[in-house]
Formats: C-alpha cells, sequence, structure tokens
C-alpha cells in the first residue's frame, strides 16, 4: 500500500508540474472571450448586421435602452445618437407592428436620434447598400 502511495504521490506531482508549465506558455488570447453585446442580440438578422459592421471596424452597442419609456435599439452608435433598427417579417409587418414602429422612431427622434430601419429581406440582399448608408449617417454631425 506505501508503494501505491508513493507513486500516486509521484504521478500527482508530476501532472501538476507538467501542468503548471503549459500554463506558464499557453496563448491566452486564442481563447474565446465573452461577447456581451453579442449575447444581447435578439435575432438573426440583428447578430448578421452587427458582424458586417465590426468586420468594417466599427463597434456598436446593442439593445440599448431610451428614455423614460425604456425603448430598445436594436444597434446603436449612443456618442452619434443614431438607432439601427432591424425588422424581420415575425415583428413588423402587421399594422399594429408598424403603428408602433412608427410611434418609436418618433419617440426616438424627439430625443434627437436618427433611426434607421433595415427589412431582414434587404439585410440579406444588400449589406454593401446597408453599410454605406450606416456610414453616411455617422459622418453626418448630430
Amino acid at each position: 500500500m506505501e508503494t501505491f502511495v508513493l507513486v500516486f504521490t509521484a504521478l500527482l506531482v508530476l501532472a501538476v508540474y507538467v501542468t503548471y508549465k503549459e500554463m506558464k506558455t499557453f496563448d491566452r488570447t486564442s481563447l474565446p472571450t465573452f461577447d456581451s453585446e453579442w449575447s444581447k442580440t435578439e435575432s438573426p438578422i440583428q447578430r448578421r448586421l452587427l458582424k458586417a459592421l465590426r468586420n468594417n471596424g466599427y463597434s456598436p452597442l446593442t439593445e440599448v435602452t431610451v428614455g423614460k419609456r425604456k425603448l430598445r435599439i436594436d444597434i446603436a452608435f449612443p456618442f452619434q445618437k443614431l438607432a439601427i433598427e432591424t425588422d424581420g417579417k415575425a415583428n413588423h409587418t402587421s399594422p399594429k407592428d408598424k403603428a408602433r414602429d412608427r410611434r418609436k422612431d418618433k419617440y426616438l427622434q424627439e430625443h434627437g436620434w436618427r433611426v434607421l430601419r433595415f427589412t431582414g429581406t434587404r439585410i440579406h440582399r444588400d449589406m454593401k447598400g446597408i453599410l454605406r448608408r450606416i456610414e453616411s449617417e455617422l459622418q453626418k454631425e448630430s
């Protein structure tokens, strides 16, 4: 039994040593990091647009809450007060949905925000045009 304990202890010490040595040389930059903005997105089209913006050097925020009414903006550039809404078919096609969107846009505009809305279809078909439009708005004075 004593031999077993000695061998087990020796193997344990060796395993700890090897692990410690590997940790000292391990490149932590290759580990995935938690992305809070990505995790807050609520739809595939929102994630697609966010990814395109990031790939073009932008770092917008997602699901930004604005005002007393606590309205949420899908993708936002708060310092430039630019709100980007991604409109999928599920929540933006009925007359009631469109009226809600108009009220939201009006509220945001009354509070100094510029609002851009893009449909899911356009996000899938015309990303270059969307990026040009966003870049144009970002270059304007708030």
